[in-house]
């Protein structure tokens, strides 16, 4: 079952990248928000979501609401530090969609480097 708001899409999603679940963030996610998670990752280094080791949880705060989006910001952690991301979540044919993805922030843990 989709799910039926942008909240739920984003906990889905965000859940399924401490699960490790590809798949299913791939089914979340637009062409262009692959391609910035991809630029995002290379600029964030290790404290990326898409490189962080063992991600342990998340934490998912509202950021916004436009006419045709809805943003959230998702703060993810693990040993090394954390990450936090801002996303933005669009309808698209009828499903809600990761259309955008950004690099918030990012705190090393102690003794680490980002």
């Amino acid at each position: 079952m989709e799910p039926a708001t942008a909240r739920e899409a984003a906990e889905r999603n965000a859940q399924a990248v401490v699960a490790g679940n590809l798949s299913r963030v791939m089914a979340d996610i637009t062409p262009e928000a692959l391609t910035q998670m991809m630029q995002m990752g290379a600029a964030a280094g290790r404290l990326s979501p898409a490189t962080m080791p063992s991600i342990q949880g998340y934490e998912l705060a509202e950021a916004g609401v436009s006419e045709s989006a809805e943003v959230f910001h998702v703060t993810f952690t693990s040993a090394i530090g954390k990450a936090t991301v801002a996303e933005t979540w669009k309808p698209v044919m009828g499903q809600w969609k990761l259309a955008g993805i950004a690099i918030v922030s990012v705190e090393p843990a102690p003794g680490e480097t980002a």
